[in-house]
């Protein structure tokens, strides 16, 4: 069985469609069955909201490997929007490099958003990063620790925002705030309309289109790896 980490539903839901909710040992995860091997996934939340709650998920069962996926924001204008990256190094601002190590881009995590392009050229320029993300320095830190050093893993991110796009990032920030609180998957059609139904559409069929390519490059990921 491979352990599946994403943080939000939304990035999730193509492959929870095809997964089943548990509770085991008071940890809610999904599991189920993907690219004919077994899989069982825990959402993290955005930047890890509990790093303990990973590390009883990840000793919930005799995983095969751990693969770790979601989108990212790129910080150079190299990468196109839906690409995906496999992040080999990555770092967080005043701490060493976390080497994970694969053959791919870097990465810089920070537990918040990163929304305006100036603060994302200051991480260029700190850190050499290619991506931002806000989950993989933390999730890396957990599997170099000694009960998960022996698992396989892996990162592969989607690229969603690059830079110049400050104006669809305070949208997207919007329209999380709208929804921010609620239990409802989508807003009333007033509150469509007060947003504005474009941007409500615009938004909503840019997520699903990261959400497909996170479900197919996870679906790749776990083809390839041999159960133990």
């Amino acid at each position: 069985m491979t352990a599946i980490l994403i943080a939000t539903r939304h990035e999730a839901s193509e492959l929870l469609r095809r997964l089943s909710p548990v509770k085991r040992e008071g940890i809610y995860h999904y599991r189920g069955t993907i690219a004919g091997k077994g899989a069982a996934l825990f959402l993290t939340r955005p930047g890890v909201y509990a790093p303990q709650q990973v590390r009883r998920f990840l000793m919930l069962y005799r995983f095969d490997a751990v693969v770790h996926s979601g989108s990212c924001a790129s910080l150079t204008a190299a990468l196109t929007h839906l690409q995906p990256v496999i992040i080999s190094t990555v770092t967080t601002p005043g701490e060493k490099n976390r080497i994970i190590g694969q053959s791919g881009v870097s990465g810089v995590s920070l537990r918040h958003l990163v929304t305006t392009d100036n603060a994302k050229a200051d991480l260029r320029e700190q850190t050499g990063a290619d991506v931002l993300d806000m989950e993989t320095y933390t999730i890396a830190g957990i599997m170099a620790e000694p009960e998960f050093a022996a698992l396989p893993f892996s990162v592969i991110r989607v690229v969603d925002d690059l830079p110049g796009e400050e104006s669809y990032l305070a949208k997207d920030m919007a329209l999380r705030q709208l929804m921010s609180g609620t239990a409802r998957t989508r807003p009333s059609v007033r509150e469509i309309l007060r947003f504005g139904i474009w941007d409500y559409f615009v938004l909503k069929l840019r997520r699903r289109r990261v959400a497909r390519e996170i479900f197919r490059q996870v679906k790749t990921a776990l083809a390839s790896i041999p159960e133990r």
